[in-house]
């Protein structure tokens, strides 16, 4: 079931980014959007941190929210144990190089008018150079990202969605990033170039040092990429573990039932496949919001907005009736 909750959030000084009780709502006419609703994650130097969840679970406005595009409605943002969140202007601006973000289609979210070369060093003309690059070295990044710097004067349309993704990856490393944001990546590429997109940045992640959020709807590319996995039903955290841990025993429903989607998935869903439509975020279930689809609901779950708990050692659920089994 989906909670609130901080006891999942770690005391430690790898700690790079703490995210406490984010809450993003947008007005409409008639209502308001309940996008994100408390949310609470953290990640530490090193770390891949995957956030998973079907459409419209508000992954994707966790993570603008986050480098404050927007900036959240209430709660706080810490980096590098500054609260960000009450930052604007030049302070602001200044430690966004630090927060890069990837988007989801790799050729939209790239300048058609510009060359590789200049997309990839616009970042180095604004802010200058750095110690890892230079415009004299952008060659040598292209080529870590594997694209020919011969074709640095080319334009995205001239490049295949996987190369332009490549391409996005090296706009994010050029200015030398503590936290690299991925949103959905490799959703919108073939299979075969989801498999290369994903190693490589495996391979930036160890070989430049940065920690990388990465959102997805598909567990299994989750899985394959991430250290510790957050599990996100209509705005809310279901489920927090290691990949490892989260894969072999989920307890929440909502994460079983997602791991039921996944061909020859090990995993007893015999009550565990979901029915109905997702509820309106503009007007959300009481009580646990995964109540009206969640085969185990009872009326202290209708009532009752569930807490995460710890269940074992790392791995925490916001669930009234876990499967402990």
């Amino acid at each position: 079931m989906a909670g609130t909750g901080t006891a999942h959030l770690r005391e430690s000084d790898d700690v790079l980014v703490r995210v406490e009780n984010m809450v993003v709502e947008f007005p409409i006419s008639g209502g308001t959007v309940h996008a994100v609703s408390g949310i609470s994650f953290d990640l530490v130097e090193g770390e891949t941190l995957g956030i998973v969840g079907e459409s419209g679970c508000g992954k994707s406005t966790t993570a603008r929210a986050t480098i404050q595009l927007p900036k959240p409605t209430s709660g706080s943002v810490h980096f590098h144990g500054d609260d960000i969140t009450t930052l604007s202007g030049d302070r602001l601006r200044k430690v966004r190089p630090q927060l890069q973000m990837i988007f989801q289609d790799p050729i939209s979210s790239l300048n058609p008018r510009r060359t590789v070369r200049e997309i990839i060093g616009e970042g180095l003309k604004v802010w200058g150079e750095n110690d890892s690059w230079s415009l004299d070295t952008i060659d040598l990044l292209m080529e870590s990202v594997g694209i020919d710097p011969r074709y640095g004067e080319r334009k995205p349309h001239q490049f295949s969605g996987g190369q332009c993704q490549r391409i996005s990856i090296a706009r994010a490393l050029v200015l030398d990033p503590k936290v690299i944001i991925c949103d959905e990546p490799v959703s919108a590429l073939d299979v075969s170039v989801q498999a290369q997109i994903l190693n490589l940045l495996e391979d930036m992640k160890a070989r430049y040092g940065v920690s990388l959020m990465f959102i997805s709807h598909d567990l299994s590319v989750v899985k394959n990429i991430s250290d510790r996995v957050m599990v996100m039903y209509m705005g809310k955290t279901c489920e927090v573990a290691g990949a490892d841990d989260l894969f072999d025993r989920p307890t929440h429903h909502y994460t079983r039932a997602l791991m039921a989607a996944i061909p020859g998935a090990d995993v007893n869903v015999d009550e565990q496949v979901l029915e109905g439509e997702l509820p309106s975020a503009i007007d959300p279930p009481s009580g646990c919001r995964f109540n009206t689809r969640c085969p185990a609901a009872t009326d202290e779950c209708r009532t009752d907005e569930p807490q995460l708990r710890e269940v074992a050692l790392g791995h925490f659920v916001a669930c009234h009736h876990p499967v402990t089994s």
